[in-house]
């Protein structure tokens, strides 16, 4: 059991790297032989990865085809943020109200891991914590419910980040190590971080939602009208 649980998270990093490094693209087939080839591990592993991954929101499955990469428009990408915006402002209100103490430790840390991520520009590993972050702010809003759909709602939007976000797609030159104090996603998480644990549940939520909005901004001045 630990053999395929450790097999599953290879899978599960593997197709988040194929889409990082866009080497699959919207619309296109991931398919469990080839993966399980390339790793060198059976297809059970890679059946549960990418069901997880459909789970949380990130691919699709299309009956009798297998697992897709969603196709993007602007349409999807306007609904997927705007969810977004509701679930996690709403997560980061309760969050500040339901913090308990000691609680914060473990935000801060995050943020940590996340600054030193996006320093050395590893792609996989700062997605990672970028995501930790949302979604133990969802945690901390004690609803389990409200968890559930920020996860999914989250993931979904990834794809959109992962094709149309600059950290993923540096220009030509661009250095691969980078300030994080430059960084509009890690300043913003610092400021929810301060509101949340400082008990401003008005402030957190106006602070989340501010954050979601920005992020959807900054991609529609690369999204299809590239």
């Amino acid at each position: 059991m630990i053999g395929e649980r450790t097999a599953e998270a290879r899978a599960y990093r593997y197709v988040l790297e194929l889409l990082l490094r866009h080497e699959v693209l919207p619309g296109g087939r991931l398919a469990e032989m080839d993966i399980a080839k390339r790793l060198g591990i059976s297809r059970t592993p890679v059946r549960n990865a990418l069901r997880k991954l459909v789970a949380e929101g990130l691919l699709e499955i299309r009956e009798n085809w297998g697992c897709y990469v969603p196709s993007l428009s602007p349409g999807d990408m306007a609904a997927v943020f705007e969810v977004r915006e509701m679930l996690e402002s709403k997560a980061a209100e309760l969050a500040a109200l339901n913090l308990e103490e000691g609680e914060e430790q473990s935000l801060l840390e995050i943020l940590t891991e996340e600054r030193s991520h996006y320093r050395s520009g590893d792609l996989l590993e700062y997605t990672m914590a970028n995501n930790k972050l949302h979604l133990k702010i969802a945690s901390l809003s004690k609803n389990p419910y409200l968890e559930r759909f920020v996860r999914q709602s989250l993931w979904r939007s990834e794809i959109y980040v992962f094709f149309f976000d600059r950290f993923y797609s540096p220009k030509s030159g661009e250095p691969l190590l980078r300030d994080p104090d430059s960084s509009v996603s890690c300043q913003e998480h610092a400021r929810i971080v301060r509101a949340i644990t400082s008990r401003d549940p008005g402030l957190a939520r106006e602070l989340m939602a501010s954050h979601v909005r920005t992020t959807y901004s900054l991609l529609t001045h690369r999204a299809f009208y590239l």
